[in-house]
């Protein structure tokens, strides 16, 4: 009597659902952590006509600061090569105050990257601290002119709790 329904409950190995999420670390890492439906998998070795661990594993991630990201307009990418049975990957020495999206998928006889999943996008905190008295701003690219613009900070952002009476 004595035992109840939590006792027995096992947590699954795997939820059987198509997901890739990024999340920050710091502001030099991001840690993704993904699961592949057995039907994408499925998917993919027909596709592919090989079996699926036989299959490269790659995270692809982008640089995508200050950019409307089309899946092929990044400032810049890199690939890294997972183990075959990862199911997460930390990503170490990015920049800070930088925005990324990850794709996991794996490459072709051509060695072309074929995405199978992407992640929501992260942006990562600066990596110093602000100077004294320094506002808080932020700058925007300009895709189209190549430029940055300054972004004015807004009244809250320099605001002082100091009242003089």
């Amino acid at each position: 009597m004595g035992e109840n329904a939590a006792d027995f409950y096992e947590v699954p190995a795997r939820y059987e659902r198509d997901m890739l999420h990024a999340l920050v670390r710091d502001a030099n890492t991001i840690h993704v952590y993904w699961e592949i439906s057995n039907r994408r998998r499925w998917l993919a070795t027909r596709h592919f006509q090989c079996d699926w661990g036989a299959l490269p594993k790659v995270l692809r991630i982008y640089d995508t600061t200050g950019i409307y990201f089309n899946g092929y307009n990044a400032h810049r990418h890199g690939d890294i090569e997972t183990t075959p049975d990862a199911q997460s990957w930390y990503i170490h020495g990015l920049n800070g105050n930088a925005t990324y999206i990850v794709d996991i998928g794996t490459y072709n006889l051509g060695r072309q990257f074929i995405p199978l999943l992407r992640s929501n996008p992260v942006v990562t905190p600066r990596d110093m601290k602000a100077g004294p008295a320094e506002p808080i701003v932020g700058v925007v690219e300009e895709a189209r002119l190549g430029a940055q613009k300054r972004i004015e900070p807004h009244f809250p952002e320099n605001f002082s709790v100091y009242q003089s009476i």
